[in-house]
């Protein structure tokens, strides 16, 4: 086995990667979570649509400071109503009590299976504009639920507003929850999930039947995102200390080690855990921290047996590219050649290169073509030669006729010989065709590999 693989490092961020904190924003998945990425202004109702890629449930609005009608713009609308935006420069509006509608979006991702995510949104009420004349009512109840594609899947309430009545008009009430993920969700959908008789309601008229009685809450600033500040392992650059901030909104954060600053620096490696408690949430995330150095990446280059496969890896974390546009982090190759890849991670670029050859593994087999098994004790029986570099274990050795019957057969054929007799009788003149096996102990791997030839027999 040969040894030439170079490991060239071209760009090492020591000084910026190293002491700076490594940070990872929390994903957002809600796609436009504000309503402002707009395809145009609003200028009537139920036209949410408008606000790609939400999907309306009924007629759901929209609100936008680029409206030029006083009853869909921001901050003023529907005549009295003064809203600024939790967010951005726009939010939707709708009805959840007697009629229930809802608005509806695509993740920008599928859910990860046994992961916590956390979910919020803000809600406001409809100002009454000092009405006393007409009903006015609002709801306890609004909430936000996920659920797969699939064709019985059902939607999963995982934050719900309940038992406080939402009533404040000026001020953005914060609704949010956490969940653990089934795996399949994709969509989510805000609105009522509870029946009437389920909802809370207040009303300044409670003379006038509940049936006649609406609710309209507005909403803004929709959140849904995993609890993962950190990849499943970070680096210590040639052993440098690493700082882990776990900022995560407004959460109070404890590390295992008992400190509750966000960030806390890492000096060696380890496991290291984080506790995130957010609006009753409780999260928690673990990052494996390893050291990393490119002088500990100096193995061998490698040579395998003909017609073997072996799995290449440089074996570092990161993100790969190899030659051939490959960016698996492993290949399986056969064929002799210079196989070269970078990897990108957060100690730098680093480029492999290394070298597989070819070897004929195969033992050197000897078995006569002719032999005469007629007693004259000149090339009487058969005998069998195997020349190996490496350790073998010899397996098997059958002879068959022309018809293909059998005619010899032993497993310890080294030390057996055949002696030119079938079945007990001495077998007739003529080609014979042989097979040989064995099995090959290289590299620590083993092989079974198979000879075969023919012998002529005459008496």
């Amino acid at each position: 086995m040969k040894n030439s693989l170079k490991i060239l490092i071209t760009n090492i961020l020591v000084c910026v990667t190293l002491l700076a904190a490594y940070v990872m924003k929390a994903q957002n998945l809600i796609p436009n979570p504000s309503f402002e990425i707009l395809k145009a202004c609003p200028t009537g109702s139920g036209q949410l649509d408008l606000a790609e890629p939400w999907e309306a449930i009924l007629t759901p609005d929209l609100f936008n400071v680029c409206s030029e009608s006083v009853t869909y713009g921001v901050p003023q609308n529907q005549t009295c109503n003064y809203l600024l935006p939790q967010e951005g420069d726009g939010y939707t509006g709708m009805f959840v009590y007697n009629s229930h509608e809802f608005i509806r979006v695509t993740l920008t991702d599928t859910l990860e299976t046994g992961r916590r995510y956390y979910v919020r949104f803000f809600v406001a009420a409809e100002d009454n504009c000092g009405a006393t004349n007409i009903p006015y009512a609002t709801t306890d109840a609004i909430g936000l639920a996920v659920k797969g594609t699939g064709p019985i899947d059902n939607f999963r309430v995982v934050a719900q507003n309940r038992g406080t009545v939402i009533s404040d008009a000026l001020k953005w009430t914060k609704v949010s929850g956490c969940f653990v993920a089934e795996g399949n969700e994709l969509i989510v959908q805000i609105g009522n999930f509870l029946d009437d008789d389920s909802t809370l309601i207040a009303t300044n008229m409670p003379q006038v039947p509940n049936t006649q009685q609406f609710n309209y809450m507005f909403v803004d600033d929709v959140l849904l995102t995993p609890f993962d500040p950190f990849p499943d392992t970070l680096l210590l650059c040639d052993g440098q200390p690493l700082n882990l901030n776990a900022s995560f909104y407004d959460a109070n954060l404890q590390w295992l080690t008992g400190e509750t600053s966000p960030v806390l620096l890492a000096l060696d490696t380890g496991n290291f855990v984080v506790t995130a408690t957010i609006d009753g949430c409780v999260m928690r995330e673990e990052v494996t921290v390893v050291n990393f150095s490119y002088k500990d990446l100096m193995p061998p280059d490698t040579s395998i047996c003909k017609g073997d496969e072996i799995r290449l890896s440089p074996g570092i974390p990161g993100r790969y590219r190899w030659q051939n546009g490959d960016e698996a982090k492993t290949i399986t190759i056969s064929k002799p050649d210079t196989y070269k890849a970078v990897v990108s991670n957060m100690c730098g670029d680093f480029n492999f290169e290394q070298k597989l050859t070819n070897e004929d593994c195969r033992c050197s087999v000897f078995v006569p073509n002719i032999f005469t098994p007629n007693g004259d004790g000149i090339n009487d029986l058969l005998e069998i030669g195997l020349g190996c570099d490496y350790e073998y274990i010899p397996k098997q050795f059958r002879i068959f006729n022309r018809w293909g019957g059998l005619a010899f057969s032993a497993d310890n054929f080294l030390a057996i010989k055949w002696d030119g007799n079938q079945q007990g009788k001495p077998a007739q003149n003529g080609e014979f065709t042989w097979y040989l096996s064995y099995e090959l102990i290289y590299d620590g791997r083993s092989r079974l590999i198979i000879e075969d030839g023919s012998v002529t027999v005459v008496y």
